[in-house]
C-alpha cells in the first residue's frame, strides 16, 4: 500500500481540470454517467460547499475526490472518487477518503453518505473497508434504471 510520503494530497487546482476529465471518463461505468468537461469541473470547484481533493504521485494526478456539503445540517455527500487504472488497488482511495472526512470534520460536518451502483462491487467492497455502513436501497435511481446503494458514515 502507498503512503501519505509517496502520494501527494491536496485540493484542486484550475490546472488539474483536464486530468479530473481524464480520470472521470475512464471510470464513467463506474457511477452514473453525467457528461463533464473542464469547465464544469472549475465550476463546481468554485463552489464554497464543495470540496476537492487531488491525488498526485510524481506531479501526475492519479486519482480524486469530491464532496457537496451542507454546514448548516452537518451532512456531506461523497462523490465521485476516481483513481486511474493502473494505480488502484494501492491505497490511494482510502487515503483520499481519509483526507476529505478529515476535512469535513473540520467544517462541522457529522454525517456522511455515498451513493453506490448496486452492481459495482468494489466501490461497496471499499466503502464497506472504510467504515462506511448500508443505509438505502434505491431500486431504478439512475436515469439508466439501475439500481443505487447509499452507504454512510458518522465523523
Amino acid at each position: 500500500m502507498l503512503t501519505t510520503s509517496e502520494v501527494k494530497l491536496r485540493e484542486f487546482r484550475v490546472e488539474d481540470s483536464k486530468d479530473i476529465v481524464r480520470l472521470h471518463y475512464e471510470s464513467k461505468d463506474a457511477f452514473e454517467a453525467f457528461p463533464i468537461d473542464e469547465d464544469t469541473i472549475i465550476n463546481i470547484a468554485k463552489r464554497e460547499d464543495f470540496l476537492f481533493i487531488v491525488a498526485e504521485i510524481n506531479n501526475k494526478v492519479v486519482g480524486f475526490v469530491g464532496a457537496l456539503f451542507q454546514r448548516y445540517f452537518r451532512r456531506a455527500e461523497i462523490g465521485p472518487i476516481c483513481i486511474s487504472k493502473p494505480w488502484r488497488r494501492k491505497g490511494i482511495g482510502t487515503l483520499l477518503i481519509n483526507e476529505i472526512m478529515r476535512r469535513l470534520k473540520i467544517v462541522g460536518i457529522v454525517r456522511v453518505i455515498s451513493r453506490v451502483k448496486s452492481n459495482n462491487l468494489a466501490a461497496i467492497n471499499f466503502f464497506k473497508k472504510n467504515g462506511f455502513v448500508e443505509e438505502g436501497f434505491f431500486k431504478k435511481y439512475t436515469r439508466d434504471g439501475e439500481d443505487v446503494i447509499q452507504f454512510v458514515k458518522f465523523i
